[in-house]
């Protein structure tokens, strides 16, 4: 960077291995009219004066914050739908149904459902679909974002590919050792169903769609979004997301492991694939064991664990071995600094009061 010269979007360091990706995110950061990217060109050498005083110029930071604000409330919004939608879309879908005769019923107890065993599996299947398909909708819309940055094609090479193996056995590993007592129940309730091919639908349906549409909504879109205020911020505050999504306490904890290590391999190879193949292998995995632990026995817990821990870690020591640069996040500085950020990003009308029910939620599950 010239000295006295501030241009964020060129010195901005677009490193991932693919290629494809790198050009798609600079060219939207630089092209599209949404109010969420974050642009400023600064040079001290050509300062304008009218009337033998300074213009009046916005600064670097006062920009950012600018867009890290609209971001916010914009993400805010579309997670506030989410969360409407995962505590409240089963209750609605069996309420329209019951409407039309449709046996039915929600325990909101247990929060378990019974009723013809495809309705069920299609109550919970179209739940999933707008519990993460509205808000990508609502960011999709309100930022723009170029098919190429929210899905490109390729991998970024067989590295990351290797590396999104192992981090999704090892985050599996990690998951078996704190959801033991809620993989017997899980069990117990699958054995109650008399339609194994609805359970094995839902199981597919879990492991590839669910996958898929989450990943593209965490990050393919929020987490590109927020790359622009620093790889770092941005890799964090995705996987916190993850963390505050309405789930049991043990999913939460991975869905932190699970959001680190995805948007690591997002920003390293630039391709949201990779996170999907993470998810795909840890969501197939937690299928496996309960199965291989809880229905036959085949398996003893310690041994799947390790199992999973020797297999998942070899993958990660290959890619290790085979990268071609450090494992460092390249972009962490902007102009605001890190409590700023967490200042601007957390104090809008939309992420405010999402925040503080999803933290509420969780504290409730952690004592509770």
């Amino acid at each position: 960077m010239a000295q006295g010269h501030i241009d964020v979007v060129s010195d901005f360091i677009y490193d991932a291995s693919n290629q494809q990706y790198n050009r798609a995110y600079k060219f939207w950061r630089k092209n599209t009219p949404s109010a969420g990217a974050y642009r400023y060109i600064d040079n001290e050498r050509e300062s304008v004066f009218v009337s033998g005083k300074p213009s009046a110029r916005s600064t670097a930071a006062q920009t950012e914050k600018r867009a890290l604000s609209f971001s916010a409330e914009v993400i805010g919004a579309a997670l506030l739908v989410l969360l409407v939608c995962a505590l409240g879309g089963s209750s609605l879908l069996i309420w329209i149904l019951r409407q039309f005769g449709v046996n039915i019923q929600l325990d909101f107890l247990t929060l378990s459902m019974r009723g013809n065993q495809w309705t069920v599996t299609a109550v919970r299947a179209l739940s999933e679909m707008l519990k993460f398909g509205i808000p990508l909708i609502v960011l999709m819309r309100f930022f723009r974002l170029p098919p190429r940055v929210v899905l490109p094609h390729g991998f970024g090479g067989l590295s990351p590919l290797i590396a999104a193996i192992g981090f999704g056995a090892v985050c599996s590993a990690c998951y078996a050792l704190t959801a033991h007592t809620g993989a017997i129940e899980t069990m117990q309730g699958i054995y109650s169903y008399k339609d194994p091919e609805a359970v094995l639908t839902y199981a597919l349906f879990d492991i590839v769609f669910v996958s898929v549409i989450s990943e593209l909504l965490l990050r393919g879109a929020i987490l590109p979004v927020l790359r622009q205020f620093g790889d770092l911020f941005a890799v964090g505050i995705t996987a916190c997301i993850g963390f505050l999504i309405p789930a049991g306490l043990s999913l939460r904890l991975s869905e932190l492991m699970i959001g680190l290590t995805a948007g690591y391999l997002l920003l390293r190879s630039g391709s949201v694939w990779n996170c999907i193949i993470l998810r795909v292998i840890f969501s197939s995995l937690e299928y496996a064991r309960l199965w291989v632990v809880y229905a036959n026995g085949s398996l003893s817990l310690a041994g799947y664990v390790l199992l999973l821990l020797g297999g998942g870690g070899a993958c990660v020591l290959i890619y290790v071995l085979r990268r071609h640069r450090r494992l460092l996040l390249a972009n962490r500085h902007t102009a605001l600094t890190l409590r700023e950020k967490l200042l601007a990003f957390s104090q809008t009308v939309t992420s405010l009061p999402w925040l503080a029910a999803s933290a509420l939620l969780a504290l409730l599950q952690l004592f509770y």
